[in-house]
Order: structure tokens, then C-alpha cells, then sequence
């Protein structure tokens, strides 16, 4: 079951949204009078559905809508892969709108705000860089993740609706491919605790920062791709709100700064 006061997501293009700005209120777009509903999107669905209907579109808005303001003409139906989407049976109305955003293209993918969608998951032009680099050579990869309140399991795995919290989630992940990790030479050489920011935005905190070592880039790509790592990551989806994971080359310390 979904929950009333999440904030929900509608992708309009910029006459669309220049429409319900002059009107006061909506239909949608061509697929929603089609369907005779608005179609919203979760955060965790947002991006998917702007790479499958809105692939290479510019001038995208994004509009947050809070669900409970919609009342009972808000309903959760099975869509796409048989998860439940919110559909709007009625107007979009302009008072609806709690923000609207620009949802710029970066090498035609929309960039969502960090806010809304998190960085989970590499992008895949990021990926394919990582993947560019020196195969060979030993790594460092830091990690900084910042927890969910509550864990959020896709609809379907044991442990959606079980009330975990992200830390929970988290701890689930690391039991579960700590062996994967030390099997292929991996290990955590640092972890340190987040106090606070002395340079950088103010709002930026970590609950969670290490530090791992891999004996080359191979092994962490054989990690990422193991079929039991891979059963073991939604944990980590379902954990995360936001994280960074950058890739190091081990250096000889200098002693002095730089």
C-alpha cells in the first residue's frame, strides 16, 4: 500500500505546462486524455518513465504534487512491470502544484534533481567511463551514503511494508556480500564517522563513509556482476537516498598537503 502524504511526480512538456499555467488546470498530456487519467510517476519511477516517453525531449518540466492533497481521486493501479502507479481521475489543477522544475538534457539524458531522484545507481555514461579506465591497476573506491529514513523495497520482495528503516537495509546488504567482497581480494581499509562540513554546501551529510580497496578494477566489476551481488544490491536501492562513489588510484602518502 502506498502512502497518502508522499510527494508524487508529472512530467509535462513546456506548452503543457505553459497550458495549465494560463488555464488553472489540465488534462494532461495526449496519453492522459487518451486514458482518460492523469499519469504521475513515483520518485523511484520518475526517471524511468522520462527515458521511455520523454527519450531526447527538451524542455521538460517537472511538477511535485503532494498525494494526500488529491484525495480519493488519486488511485493506485498495476502499469508498467506490474508495479503500481498513482493515476489522477480528474484535472490537474494549478493548485495542485507544490513545484515546478526545469528537467534540463545532459548527453540526452534528463537530469533529475538530487533531491527528488538521488544518486543509487551509476549513470551509464558513467559507468562506460569507469569501465574506460586501467583494468589492471589497484582501486579505491570511497563511498559516502546518505540513509532513507525508511527502507523502500520495491513492490514484490519480501521486505517491502516490513517497516525497516535504511540503516536496517544497509546492514542487510553488507551481510550479504561481505563474503563476495573478501573473495575477490576486496577488503574496507577505512571508515570514519561524518561530524561536519567545514567547506562545501551546508546541507550535504553522510551517514555512512569508507573506503574500498580492490586489488584492480576487474575485481570490481566481477563483484557488481555476480549473480548473488546482484540479488544483495536492492538492499542497497532500497537503503540509499543518495550516495557518491568515487574511484581513486592509490597514491604514496607525501607528508605535506598536495
Amino acid at each position: 500500500m502506498q502512502h497518502e502524504d508522499m510527494l508524487i511526480l508529472k512530467l509535462l512538456r513546456t506548452p503543457e505546462w505553459a497550458d495549465l499555467r494560463r488555464l488553472g488546470e489540465t488534462s494532461g498530456a495526449p496519453i492522459d486524455v487518451a486514458d482518460g487519467y492523469v499519469h504521475f510517476s513515483t520518485p523511484e519511477q520518475a526517471q524511468e518513465t522520462a527515458a521511455k516517453h520523454f527519450a531526447g525531449v527538451d524542455g521538460l518540466v517537472l511538477l511535485g504534487v503532494e498525494a494526500s492533497a488529491l484525495g480519493d481521486e488519486l488511485k493506485w493501479e498495476v502499469s508498467r512491470g506490474g508495479a503500481l502507479f498513482p493515476h489522477l481521475y480528474r484535472s490537474l489543477r494549478l493548485s495542485d502544484v507544490a513545484f515546478a522544475w526545469p528537467l534540463p538534457l545532459a548527453k540526452g539524458v534528463h537530469v533529475f534533481p538530487e533531491e527528488i531522484a538521488g544518486f543509487v545507481d551509476p549513470a551509464r555514461a558513467q559507468f562506460d567511463a569507469f569501465k574506460a579506465l586501467d583494468r589492471d591497476t589497484p582501486i579505491e573506491m570511497l563511498n559516502l551514503v546518505r540513509l532513507r529514513d525508511q527502507a523502500n523495497y520495491p513492490v514484490g520482495h519480501a521486505l517491502h511494508g516490513k517497516g525497516l528503516s535504511g540503516a536496517e537495509a544497509y546492514a542487510n546488504y553488507g551481510r550479504e556480500t561481505g563474503a563476495i567482497l573478501q573473495s575477490l581480494g576486496g577488503s574496507i581499509v577505512w571508515s570514519g564517522t561524518f561530524e561536519a562540513t567545514l567547506m562545501g554546501p551546508s546541507n550535504e551529510h553522510w551517514d555512512i563513509m569508507f573506503i574500498a580497496r580492490y586489488p584492480n578494477a576487474k575485481a570490481f566489476l566481477a563483484m557488481v556482476t555476480n549473480d548473488d551481488y546482484r540479488k544483495a544490491v536492492v538492499h542497497r536501492q532500497a537503503a540509499v537516498q543518495t550516495s557518491r562513489l568515487i574511484r581513486t588510484k592509490p597514491a604514496e602518502a607525501k607528508g605535506t598537503f598536495g
